[in-house]
């Protein structure tokens, strides 16, 4: 890779993850699992199927009330076969743009950042900026329901695709439509499907159903 392409995308990188207060990772085909507030702490651990599956662990950490940054890792297989093994990682962080009041119903949460998939003959760049939003229909005694969809815009950049894309970029629109079940106010069930338009990002449509933690101390009532 030459050096001017290189420095393009490491700004392109931290403009990302330093930007006006948004991000959030998303490096595969695989849906965000982002409800629509801010988190203190938590963990989650999912299964995504398409025609392949992939496995993925997220990690959301608070810096104030306002934003959390967070971390993604999966490995996936495509094709269903295990010379399609890919590796992809994220970093990025939320704002809180709305919380749910008397007067308006749902929560808003501006979402961004940078991923980054390896493997099957290729690697693809991606950078997304959305919304998610939603409400949360508490029950007591921390169960809670919380419907969301995250709507999202990124641009993809592959290198060394396969087939007839070579150093290919466009803009592609992501959506997620999900559902967070509070079973405690530690542990949640959490849902979600995802549509996209990617023509770099082969096979976009997925679901995912993983196991959200979240540590006593900061878990929420």
């Amino acid at each position: 890779m030459k050096a001017p392409r290189l420095r393009s995308i490491v700004a392109a990188c931290a403009a990302a993850l330093l930007g006006p207060r948004l991000s959030m990772a998303q490096a595969y085909s695989y849906p965000s699992m982002q409800i629509p507030t801010v988190s203190n702490r938590d963990y989650t651990a999912a299964v995504s199927v398409a025609k392949g599956t992939a496995a993925f662990f997220q990690w959301r950490e608070g810096i104030n009330s306002e934003w959390h940054f967070s971390l993604d890792a999966g490995l996936g297989d495509p094709e269903g076969r295990n010379n399609d093994l890919v590796a992809f990682f994220g970093g990025g962080a939320a704002a809180q743009l709305l919380r749910a009041t008397g007067d308006q119903p749902l929560d808003l949460l501006l979402t961004g950042g940078l991923g980054l998939a390896i493997g099957a003959g290729q690697s693809v760049v991606r950078l997304p900026v959305g919304v998610s939003m939603g409400h949360r229909f508490a029950f007591g005694d921390g169960v809670a329901l919380t419907p969301y969809i995250h709507p999202r815009l990124s641009f993809d950049r592959c290198y060394s695709c396969n087939g007839n894309i070579r150093n290919s970029s466009e803009v592609s629109v992501n959506f997620d439509v999900g559902l967070n079940f509070d079973v405690t106010s530690k542990f949640a069930i959490r849902a979600s499907g995802s549509f996209s338009g990617s023509d770099i990002v082969p096979r976009n449509d997925a679901f995912a159903i993983g196991f959200n933690w979240t540590p006593a101390l900061l878990a929420r009532k």
